[in-house]
């Protein structure tokens, strides 16, 4: 999309401000399953089309903002911004503009890893203990013999969707590999998969210790640079907490949610850690670039950043997964799914296709790529928990590689979607006949301590308990829920409580308490 100006720009951002009015002012739900229209399968795919696709998801699921890049036949055909970066001021999304990326940024970390292959200074099967010789896993044999390839195709035991809140907690990178050990497995080693964050923690790790550089330089260094990706780099560096931030780029889109019944702006949920894992932002333009050198199997404009065999192996899958809950059509139980080194890998049509969604507080996003047609799509979105992504690649994957007949995906996707929300926004009820805590409040504070998470102090603030987590004292609220089990909730708008049972010795004082299965022992 070529740059705004004058009157054009004016125009924009007037209908931008309307648009956004018109969110403050009342919440559009999502609407009921319809299907796409002009739903043409095989028909073929060209900018206008992937233009209308885009404004009609974007009226669908009541999204302030989204971008898309579309790569066909290994060329970048179309690279447009849609709606609003920011409720609060009406500013138009461009195709610049700056989101969040969640976890597509492992497309990043799996990206980094494999031009440190290109250059032997690093191999798919190395061993990690080769690298990182201090680090230590709890499964001995696993921590021996994990490598990269485990850590990127979500194998080395580690237990799902977990170890996010050292993101929160204060903790430098050192200590982190250090408190690793004490994670509990949750499979045996390569025995099946589970999505882990920690996993490609330690990828970013083992990447710098072979590259001689922070992985973050090393990113910038063989893939953000080599590409042009300008507006690429560490999500709380170009967004920022806030708007205006000092550092902070202005072309930002802004997180979106639900709070009770009004769409709006709600605070960023950054990686301070985790950056392997999901800790980059990323424009349309430059997330375009990136999906059209590994469309063209590692080169883009005469430049190759990737040799052919590391974008093969990139693409190659490693381990069998089953399609969970939250997988979107054409993702089913005749589709397969693997886990290749960052990518999520399943077959529509016969053809091969290799995705990767992301999704944090306020935003959504989705790379896309078809090696065989070499084709791809990126789509970013700045609404909590939409499905959005999913359903413009649906349309476009069936638009450009559907066969004549086929039931559209959209009426599906958007069940499913208005299913995921109901479960993910749910209450929980306090049970029938729950108990009062057996103490009075101040009895439960104090400070308490365990070997992986370090340690939390249980303080009283206005007569209610919160809990004050790591060396950044991460705030969370603890309240009474069942006796002496309470129910703690951290900070963001998809935070779920964690039941928090404490225990009392034989004298009837408060001993200590369990989070998620790891034991807090209370300091005299």
């Amino acid at each position: 999309m070529p740059p705004l100006c004058g009157a054009t720009l004016a125009l924009a951002t007037a209908l931008a401000t309307a648009f956004a009015t018109a969110f403050a002012s009342f919440f559009i739900p999502v609407r009921a399953a319809e299907g796409l229209p002009g739903f043409a399968p095989g028909k073929g795919v060209d900018a206008a089309a992937a233009r209308r696709i885009s404004r009609w998801a974007l009226n669908t699921y009541a999204v302030p903002g989204m971008a898309i890049a579309l790569v066909q036949d290994g060329r970048l055909v179309m690279v447009e911004g849609f709606g609003v970066r920011d409720l609060a001021t009406g500013a138009p999304t461009s195709a610049d503009t700056v989101f969040q990326l969640a976890s597509v940024s492992k497309t990043f970390t799996a990206a980094t890893v494999a031009a440190l292959v290109d250059r032997k200074q690093l191999a798919w099967e190395q061993p990690m203990v080769e690298l990182l010789p201090n680090v230590r896993l709890q499964d001995a044999y696993a921590g021996q013999w994990v490598n990269v390839r485990d850590l990127l195709s979500h194998r080395a035991g580690f237990p799902a969707f977990f170890g996010d809140l050292f993101d929160h907690l204060g903790y430098e990178p050192r200590d982190v590999l250090r408190r690793i050990r004490y994670v509990k497995p949750a499979t045996s080693f390569r025995d099946r998969p589970a999505y882990s964050n920690i996993g490609f923690f330690l990828a970013g790790e083992l990447a710098a210790a072979a590259g001689g550089q922070p992985f973050t330089d090393l990113s910038r260094n063989l893939i953000f640079q080599p590409l042009a990706m300008t507006r690429t780099g560490i999500a709380s560096a170009l967004i920022g907490e806030r708007p205006g931030q000092s550092g902070a780029l202005t072309d930002v889109s802004r997180s979106h949610a639900l709070v009770g019944d009004r769409l709006q702006v709600v605070p960023p949920n950054l990686s301070g850690v985790f950056i392997p894992a999901g800790g980059f932002a990323s424009s349309a333009n430059d997330l375009g670039r990136f999906v059209a050198m590994l469309a063209r199997g590692g080169e883009l404009g005469g430049q190759r950043v990737l040799s052919e065999q590391a974008v093969k192996d990139l693409f190659e899958p490693v381990i069998a997964e089953e399609p969970g809950f939250a997988e979107f059509p054409p993702i089913d139980e005749h589709s397969g799914f693997d886990y290749s080194p960052g990518w999520g890998v399943y077959q529509y049509n016969g053809l091969k296709v290799l995705e990767k969604g992301g999704a944090l507080d306020g935003v959504r996003t989705l790379l896309l790529v078809v090696p065989q047609k070499r084709f791809a799509v990126a789509i970013v979105a700045n609404r909590n928990l939409t499905a959005l992504p999913e359903a413009v690649r649906a349309a476009l994957l069936q638009q450009a590689f559907g066969r004549p007949g086929e039931p559209d995906m959209q009426p599906e996707i958007r069940a499913k979607a208005n299913e995921l929300e109901s479960l993910l926004l749910a209450v929980e009820v306090k049970p029938t006949n729950s108990k009062p805590p057996s103490l009075p409040l101040p009895a439960y504070t104090g400070t308490y301590v365990n070997d992986l998470f370090g340690s939390w102090t249980v303080a009283q603030r206005d007569g209610a308990l919160q809990v004050l987590a790591g060396p950044a004292d991460y705030r969370g609220s603890l309240t009474p829920w069942n006796g002496d089990t309470f129910q703690l909730l951290w900070p963001g708008v998809i935070s779920s409580s964690v039941d928090v049972p404490f225990q009392t010795d034989a004298n009837g004082q408060v001993s200590g308490f369990l989070y998620e299965g790891y034991q807090f022992t209370r300091r005299p």
